[in-house]
Order: C-alpha cells, then structure tokens, then sequence
C-alpha cells in the first residue's frame, strides 16, 4: 500500500523544528505515571522520543511507515526505550489496561474520516488506559477553525534553505465544508536544487473538525471522564482566542 504521508515525512522535522510549546505539558502528564505511555500519530517521534529521554517507556502508533522509519532510527541511535507500530489506534492491537498516559498530539484526532471513527478510537484508547491513567487530545481551538473565505487560496507556510543548498518552498491549499465540519488540506512541496531545477511532491489530507462538546459526548459515550477543557499549553481557559483546545479525561472508574 503507498504511503500517505511519504511526501511529508522528508520534510516533517524541517516544519515542525519551532513547535515546541507542548513538550513540557506532555512531560507533566507523563510524570505522573510508573505505567509506559501511548502517542497515537507519532509522526517521526518528535513528542515520543522527548518522552523517552526522560525515562519514559513509549509505545508510538502511527500509518506512515516513512515516518516511523525515522522515529525508529533515532530511538535506536540514542537506544531509546520507545517502540513503534504501523497502523491506527482501531487497527494496532493494544494491551488492555497497560498505559499510565494516553496522547493524540497536535491536531491527530482530526484524522479520524467520521464520527464513528473517532468513537472507535475513544473506545480503543479507553480499553488500553490503565484505571488510573489519563487521556489528553490535542485539537485547534477557535481562533484556528474551518475558514471557507479561504478555500482555494495558496498559503505558504514554509520558504527556506536546506542543508544541502537547495530551496524548500511549502504550500498549503484548503477547502473547507462547515457543514461537514471537514477540510481537504493539499501541501505542495516544491524543492529547488542548486541546479535550479524544481522537484515537486504533494500529499492530500482528510481531516474532520469536532466542536467541544461533540468532543465531551464522545468521550463519554466512549467510557471516559472528562477531566478538563483547556485553551492553551499552560493549561489556561479556553476563548474564542484560543488556537489550541485540550481535552484531557479519564476512565470512568478510575
């Protein structure tokens, strides 16, 4: 099967180098747990391995196998304890009750194609945290939404040298469907050599937007306890200027 995500994969560090905010909030989760911790959509084990330098045992699932090539490398490099699987969270068998601390980073659950999806991987994830444990996910909040005025429109989200002298200009192209709550987001990948000639990739993603409390009914129907709703990394309120929005819950009997 083709990867997806092949296409990002040779540039996700490269565009992701300045997201850092999270990583301490995910630590503070983490330490409040013995138990190893789960990341669904792992990427290229940017929150993982942070997780596992700090002495955090890791399990990271994700579908991509040119991302998880990545992760696995630098976890066998700095001889991590983080082990990865390709897959989902509905597709990757999962022991049940193992996980002190269960992550959907940034902007993940989006991934899930409807509704019944993300109940099943609610579900899932519930199955595999410990009583004890908690479930954070990491959404857009309201000042970073579907925007429909601007579907169509190209938006550079990158333009900057590589380490090999080349040039990487990255553009994103959205359509958006409030009524489906649903955005098709093309990223064009367009790397100019030394040589001047331009090579270009393309990966398309589906991605579906949950409002808050579509959220908290998922949870809740899924066999989770809401904990909190939160705007920010410092776990600050959520506003309609909030671009993040953490959801952070518990199993019911926990």
């Amino acid at each position: 099967m083709t990867d997806p995500y092949a296409a990002d994969a040779s540039y996700y560090d490269l565009l992701h180098a300045r997201l850092e905010d999270d990583i301490g909030l995910w630590l503070s989760y983490a330490g409040r747990t013995q138990l190893p911790v789960l990341e669904i959509g792992t990427g290229t084990g940017r929150i993982a391995l942070a997780l596992a330098r700090s002495g955090h045992e890791v399990v990271g699932v994700d579908p991509s196998p040119a991302m998880l090539a990545i992760a696995r490398k630098r976890a066998d490099d700095d001889a991590l304890d983080a082990t990865f699987f390709e897959g989902t969270a509905t597709t990757v068998p999962l022991d049940q009750g193992r996980f002190g601390f269960v992550l959907l980073p940034f902007d993940v659950f989006l991934y899930c194609a409807d509704g019944q999806e993300q109940l099943d991987t609610l579900r899932a994830l519930a199955a595999a945290l410990h009583f004890s444990g908690q479930l954070a996910i990491d959404l857009p909040g309201p000042a970073l939404w579907l925007d429909p005025s601007a579907n169509g429109q190209p938006i550079m989200a990158f333009s900057g040298p590589l380490e090999d002298g080349a040039h990487l200009d990255v553009w994103h192209i959205h359509e958006d469907d409030l009524a489906a709550q649903t955005r098709t987001l093309r990223v064009s990948y367009e790397r100019t050599g030394q040589d001047g000639i331009v090579r270009r990739s393309q990966s398309v993603h589906q991605l579906r937007y949950p409002y808050r409390f579509e959220v908290e009914y998922l949870l809740h129907i899924a066999g989770l306890s809401l904990l909190g709703v939160y705007g920010d990394y410092d776990l600050g309120p959520l506003t309609n200027d909030s671009e993040r929005m953490i959801v952070v819950a518990r199993g019911m009997d926990g």
